[in-house]
């Protein structure tokens, strides 16, 4: 019967013994070691959990990717594992397959904690060009089947490198962490990564410090620069979305069973019921017809806030800096400044603000409130910067950048309330069914502790009834007119052909087409097609407030576009200087996967 009894046990509980056999990957620290010809040596210490009985970790390499993998060891602690094909605990080998090398090593562990370090050396992931090399390299592919957990990783450049060099990006990860060290040590803090995802470094070195590569022709810099803005961009808008759907998630976790129905039809009928009374569609009479020139002598940061139905972007500010400088409160300097690295001199530019002083005492009442304060905030005497200011040190004062900016906004939106764009009844309508709508979903809240989950259809009405209560919110007829008189400028800004009537354009007209179309949001493109097309022997004259230690037109198109770049960067928390990782990415080097049998 004991007997009877412990194999019934046995066939009962195998099941669960098998699905018990699991490992994880409870940590990640990575050391990459970039040599001056380009290779990199690496380290990969790898913690491995194990539930049940293993004896074989397995590390892919790929045979067919950008980066090639050689000179492979083992460690676990100080214990160096010898190759042999023997498959005994202690060993590892390499075996070759169709499309990449698999690094297998043997050891035998049950229930345990384990640290494996295996070390190669890696090339093929750093490129050398005119103007900057390259690193562009995923620490870890998705090709790994197990989600990864306290990754930490630290790349040391060849040679120790200056303040805020190199620029770099991390991508794969949009709760990836990096900051510059001492030196140049880029460290890259994550604290879990998903299965089959990737992990990947794209940084910019100044080019001499790989001074034993080979140079390939023409520049990356400032492709490098644009692609990154735009996955950054990105990033913010997909963490924003994030961050929403983690809000109405935890609010569907607090939702009632009584009087679910009824009182979500009574929360529609009230919103209908303030959207019948508040909002009223304004129907403009006249043409608009094609407009070409300004419709109407508005500040461009106004223009914004009008156009982004009271949002206020950093294009507001962007264009405001561009404005105040036309008007001639300030001049933007570029400086060309020559550096030493290991013995090479090598070319810096920096791009100066410089305060008209007198001119500004003289004019100050003629400005906005947002106006004086922008150029307070950087000419502060305080910090040394009395009448000149570094735009490119922006970069590194990001909280402080964005504190000033949440700031600024406010004033912006209070100059734009006296321009009467929005109708003061909507906006009235809408805070009231906001308020009301607040009410409910807090009483339903309540609802959901004494009623249970069932309250999910109420409390999930009113919310969103909360969000249609921004469209109760509209212009007014003069707002109506004035945004269909800027998109249409706007319109023709994206359609003109600026190659072919360039010089169909006085001075002002150039002028206005920059600050406006940033203010506008028109973009990079717009941008490019505009300095494309501005003839070098003249552009001097169309800006007289940017000044240029060099008079080719490459030049000039490369600074506006550094001053915009950059200051907005510093407003929208992109900087090349670390920060927080983004997605997008995909291209670097591919190191392979691996897992455990």
């Amino acid at each position: 019967m004991l007997v009877f009894l412990t194999a019934v046990s046995l066939l009962f509980f195998a099941p669960f013994s098998l699905q018990a056999r699991d490992y994880r990957m409870s940590r990640l620290d990575v050391e990459i070691h970039l040599k001056e010809d380009g290779s990199m040596q690496v380290r990969e210490d790898r913690e491995f959990t194990f539930e049940g009985r293993f004896s074989e970790l397995y590390r892919t390499f790929p045979l067919d990717g950008t980066a090639s993998f050689d000179n492979f060891r083992v460690f676990e602690g100080d214990r160096e594992y010898t190759l042999s094909d023997d498959k005994e605990p202690g060993t590892f080998r390499i075996v070759t397959k169709d499309k990449d090398q698999e690094l297998q090593l043997f050891f035998s562990a049950r229930d345990v904690t384990r640290t494996f370090s295996i070390r190669y050396v890696a090339t093929g992931a750093v490129t050398r060009h005119e103007d900057a090399a390259l690193l562009y390299y995923q620490i870890i592919s998705d090709e790994w089947t197990k989600p990864i957990f306290n990754i930490t990783t630290r790349i040391y450049p060849p040679v120790p490198l200056p303040d805020g060099e190199p620029t770099h990006w991390v991508h794969g990860s949009l709760d990836a962490v990096s900051e510059i060290l001492e030196d140049g040590v880029v460290e890259i803090v994550l604290d879990r990564l998903p299965r089959r995802s990737f992990l990947e470094i794209r940084s910019l070195y100044p080019d001499e410090v790989f001074q034993d590569m080979p140079v390939l022709s023409g520049n990356i810099r400032d492709e490098v620069m644009e692609e990154a803005a735009l996955l950054v961009a990105e990033s913010n808008r997909l963490r924003e979305e994030r961050e929403a759907k983690r809000v109405r998630r935890e609010e569907r976790h607090a939702l009632g069973r009584q009087l679910a129905i009824p009182l979500a039809l009574i929360i529609i009928a009230i919103t209908v019921l303030f959207f019948k009374k508040f909002r009223k569609r304004h129907v403009v009479s006249d043409d608009v017809g094609e407009i070409k020139k300004l419709p109407e002598k508005v500040k461009p940061a106004l223009v914004n806030y009008l156009v982004n139905g009271t949002t206020i972007t950093a294009n507001a500010l962007i264009s405001t800096l561009f404005h105040l400088a036309y008007n001639g409160y300030l001049k933007i300097e570029e400086e060309k400044e020559t550096k030493k690295v290991l013995g090479v001199s090598t070319e810096k530019k920096t791009i100066w603000v410089i305060l008209a002083k007198d001119f500004w005492q003289q004019n100050k009442n003629n400005l906005f409130d947002y106006e004086n304060k922008l150029l307070s905030f950087l000419f502060d005497p305080k910090k040394g910067s009395a009448d000149r200011a570094n735009l490119s040190k922006l970069k590194n004062k990001q909280t402080k950048m964005h504190q000033f900016f949440q700031k600024w906004k406010k004033s912006v939106a209070k100059e734009g309330k006296k321009m009467e764009w929005f109708d003061k009844r909507s906006e009235k309508g809408r805070n009231i069914s906001m308020f009301v709508n607040i009410l409910i979903m807090l009483a339903t809240v309540g609802l959901v502790i004494l009623f249970g989950p069932w309250m999910l259809i109420p409390l999930f009405v009113s919310f969103f009834c909360l969000i249609a209560s921004f469209f109760i919110f509209q212009r007014s007829e003069k707002g109506e007119k004035a945004y269909l008189r800027w998109q249409m400028l706007k319109k023709h800004l994206k359609a003109f052909h600026f190659d072919t009537k360039i010089k169909d354009l006085d001075e002002a007209s150039v002028n206005e087409y920059l600050i406006y179309g940033v203010s506008l949001g028109l973009g990079s493109r717009f941008f490019k097609k505009l300095t494309r097309a501005l003839d070098s022997e003249y552009h001097a004259g169309y800006f007289p407030w940017l000044i240029l230690y060099s008079s080719n037109l490459s030049s000039f198109g490369k600074t506006i576009h550094e001053v915009i770049s950059t200051t907005g960067g510093a407003v929208s928390s992109f900087t090349g200087a670390g920060g927080g990782g983004t997605v997008g990415g995909g291209g670097g080097a591919a190191s392979g996967g691996g897992g455990a049998r």
